[in-house]
């Protein structure tokens, strides 16, 4: 089919199919830089997304696209399946629902200091905007958020629970911190409120008070000091008791975050509150503190996930885990994050889940932090793209969901007592009262929206070449010298619908997806990332 036919189309039926309810992007450029476009929010203006039921026979498409397109919905009919790939397509996909895979738990985003700060300087119709723009049905319906205990770096400055008295192993003074009270709970209760499902809720620990700690010092390399191993598991279980109290459940806890931190002498990005763990310590830890602790913490066993660090940290815990069945006993999974997934292969995840089967991988952080250009880079497509790049690797590896990093920051990329600035989906403007979502936000919303709770991630097959060239230079080339890195990823959902999701990093093209006896055809914008949804046509076995 002629591409600028299919384009002509899409667009006709973008139209016919739009919801009236549908409230759309109000579009910003970022001066100076083109292709670099937000979508402004304020307190009495925000854009909204529909979910369409799609009708036999027929498909419903999403489109967001370097060139502004913001869920752009389109519609087509189901056709009979051409049999041979004669060139007319650049992107055959063979799916089969019933060759299936891991289940989805979710996705969401971080409440750091920095994210509850940020979204209190919003006036108030603009915070309910914001919440519905991730949490609401007409929203991208985050159900998965990370909380830190106590401070992260995204934080005003380093604090913790139980400061003083020092060396008080029975945490006698364990209560409420004032950034608790004044920003992070609240917004805990607007999101739950406000979502369309049940949020899971996931605790880590930076680091405890320093008397617990071998170094008295915030950011030096430290271990945890013996005599406090109990203390600190008490000290999650106090969090716990804390935060159910206010009304937040408390789904899992990870066993600390990026222990690979604590262990070094510095880290590159600038001074952290860390803790710094080695493999035989953690066993231990597990075995006889954490593990026993978290499964009967205010009368409810937790999820407790392992590592809480870089995908290439995973084969060492979880050898850790696996050595011993008092240890594996009490670990449910693995949190992994994504800054180094360019330089990992993501076979390494099937590999190790082999050595433990009943365990789950869910990524827990990424943004985007490293690299040129300014910290902030309103509207930049391309960081959204890195996005659909990091998260399409994750889940066709097995993992369970994606949970993003900072929800929202200030323009300098803040507030982060440390300086380590970074980027995120959504960006306010304190002396303007607005917030922008950045494409990044779009991004997370194609999957996060459209693949529910329950799905099952389904067989995908590509059956023809890629027609570009390959740039070995570009992280976004997914040429088949690039076979860790993947373009697209299918679902079949609770509903009993199949969801795709394509991310076209080149020049418009087509795609055509193939299941049984019957076909999809998808227009793809350039530089976009599509999602398509469609009624079951397979029966199951």
């Amino acid at each position: 089919m002629d591409t600028k036919l299919v384009s002509l189309l899409s667009i006709v039926l973008s139209a016919i199919c739009r919801a009236d309810t549908d409230i759309p992007c109000n579009q910003r450029i970022n001066d100076g830089y083109p292709n670099h476009i937000v979508c402004v929010c304020n307190a009495t203006y925000c854009d909204t997304i529909s979910r369409i039921e799609p009708k036999p026979g027929t498909y419903i498409t999403y489109t967001s696209s370097q060139a502004g397109s913001r869920y752009l919905k389109g519609i087509g009919r189901i056709a009979k399946a051409i049999k041979t790939n004669d060139g007319t397509y650049e992107k055959v996909f063979e799916i089969n629902p019933n060759k299936q895979y891991q289940t989805i738990f979710g996705f969401g985003g971080a409440v750091t200091d920095a994210t509850a700060i940020n979204f209190k300087v919003l006036p108030e119709g603009a915070q309910n905007n914001w919440l519905d723009s991730y949490f609401s049905e007409d929203g991208i319906k985050y159900n998965m958020l990370r909380i830190p205990i106590a401070s992260s770096d995204f934080s005003e400055t380093p604090y913790y629970y139980n400061e003083y008295p020092e060396n008080d192993e029975d945490l006698t003074n364990f209560t409420y911190t004032p950034q608790d009270i004044n920003y992070k709970i609240p917004l805990l209760l607007g999101a739950m409120e406000t979502a369309s499902e049940e949020v899971w809720a996931l605790a880590s620990t930076w680091s405890p008070p320093k008397w617990m700690k071998i170094v008295d010092e915030i950011t030096a390399t430290s271990r945890l000091k013996i005599e406090y191993y109990q203390t600190f598991a008490d000290y999650h279980c106090n969090f716990i008791r804390l935060y159910e109290a206010a009304g937040v459940p408390i789904w899992g806890v990870t066993t600390s975050n990026e222990p690979i931190d604590g262990s070094m002498v510095s880290v590159p990005f600038g001074p952290q509150n860390t803790l710094g763990w080695t493999a035989f310590s953690m066993m231990k830890w597990l075995k006889n503190n954490f593990g026993p602790t978290m499964k009967s913490c205010n009368g409810k066993s937790r999820i407790i996930l392992a590592t809480d660090d870089q995908r290439y940290m995973l084969p060492l815990w979880a050898d850790v885990i696996v050595a011993q069945e008092e240890v594996s006993q009490y670990v449910d999974g693995y949190a992994l994050h994504a800054y180094a997934d360019q330089s990992t292969p993501g076979d390494i995840v099937e590999s190790n889940l082999k050595k433990s089967p009943t365990k789950f991988v869910l990524g827990t952080e990424f943004c985007h932090s490293t690299g040129s250009g300014p910290k902030v880079d309103l509207g930049s497509w391309d960081r959204g793209e890195l996005y659909a790049v990091t998260i399409l690797d994750n889940l066709v590896n097995n993992y369970v969901g994606f949970i993003d990093w900072n929800m929202i920051l200030d323009l300098q990329g803040g507030p982060n007592w440390s300086e380590n600035y970074v980027d995120s989906p959504t960006i306010v403007n304190a002396t303007s009262g607005e917030f922008y979502k950045q494409p990044m936000f779009y991004v997370m919303g194609h999957f996060s929206k459209w693949v529910p709770r329950g799905s099952k991630r389904i067989s995908t097959v590509r059956r023809s070449p890629v027609k570009y060239t390959p740039d070995k230079n570009n992280i976004y080339d997914k040429s088949p010298e690039r076979k860790d890195i993947y373009d697209h990823v299918a679902f079949l959902t609770p509903k009993n619908t199949i969801v795709v999701i394509i991310a076209n990093y080149y020049d418009a093209q087509t795609a055509a997806l193939l299941i049984g006896s019957k076909q999809v055809t998808v227009f793809l914008e350039a530089h976009s990332v599509v999602t398509v949804e469609f009624n079951n046509p397979i029966r199951s076995p």
